[in-house]
């Protein structure tokens, strides 16, 4: 073979190894564009649209406000589902949730699992009541219906109490009321009926027995609950009007 013949050979070679890479690159491309269409089209069908969102842990709560407050929408692709953002959100709008988690139970159906906070104080003021949990939030507004709503001790404030998502810290007053409740120990929480919170350095609390005690600030609450339980114990039966622990380490007992 001529060396003329053989460089065309090659050349020829050369031509055909390109011709194949750009016939594999073209097909492919036609695979990728066919996938992402079968894609999109899976995505945008009822096989994977959210047919169910199941809500489960609700006391206080309807299901269909944790639905709603999640974002989750039947008939969106279940492909596409921010399932943290939604239990987020959960969390976020209604005050009355403490946690929320959002998970799968098939491909078609999404549970919601919260966690509802626990009122620990009626707060009243002006005429309107609601709840406070633990945390000093405010939960919800009490339903004068409600059989349990007399089983809370009542902070009385002397303006309206935060709206239903605030806080007690929005409230100097009521916060003071909360950090009292806090700094309480458990058999003396338990004989608190009311909480007269005039200002955020006033605060009377009123026993079952109908002792008033004055507690001013809500500090030092370790030498005030000593103090106040000291006083209980040396009265006994003693008919008492109020008790004075704002000065812990000399606490002062008024007879009727």
């Amino acid at each position: 073979m001529r060396i003329d013949d053989r460089i065309a050979a090659r050349r020829a070679g050369v031509r055909e190894d390109r011709r194949r890479a750009r016939l594999a690159r073209t097909v492919w491309i036609l695979v990728g564009v066919l996938v992402v269409v079968g894609l999109v089209l899976v995505e945008r069908s009822s096989l994977v649209a959210l047919a169910e969102v199941e809500v489960v842990g609700t006391e206080r709560l309807e299901p269909d406000e944790v639905r709603r407050a999640s974002g989750l929408e039947l008939g969106t692709s279940t492909l596409r589902l921010q399932l943290g953002q939604a239990a987020d959100r959960v969390e976020q709008e209604l005050a009355l949730v403490l946690s929320a988690d959002a998970r799968r139970l098939d491909p078609l159906t999404v549970e919601v699992r919260v966690r509802e906070r626990e009122p620990v104080l009626l707060v009243a003021g002006e005429g309107e009541q609601r709840y406070l949990d633990r945390d000093g939030v405010v939960i919800d507004d009490v339903d004068g219906s409600e059989e349990r709503a007399g089983s809370f001790p009542v902070v009385e404030l002397p303006g309206p109490p935060p709206a239903v998502g605030g806080l007690s810290a929005d409230d100097p007053t009521l916060d003071n009321a909360l950090l009292a409740w806090r700094g309480l120990s458990g058999s003396l929480r338990a004989e608190v009926v009311r909480y007269q919170a005039a200002g955020p350095d006033e605060l009377t609390m009123t026993l079952r027995s109908g002792v008033d005690v004055r507690i001013g600030r809500a500090v030092r609450m370790d030498e005030k609950v000593r103090a106040l339980g000291a006083v209980l114990a040396d009265i006994g039966d003693v008919p008492v009007a109020s008790i004075d622990v704002r000065a812990p380490s000399a606490p002062v007992v008024i007879s009727p």
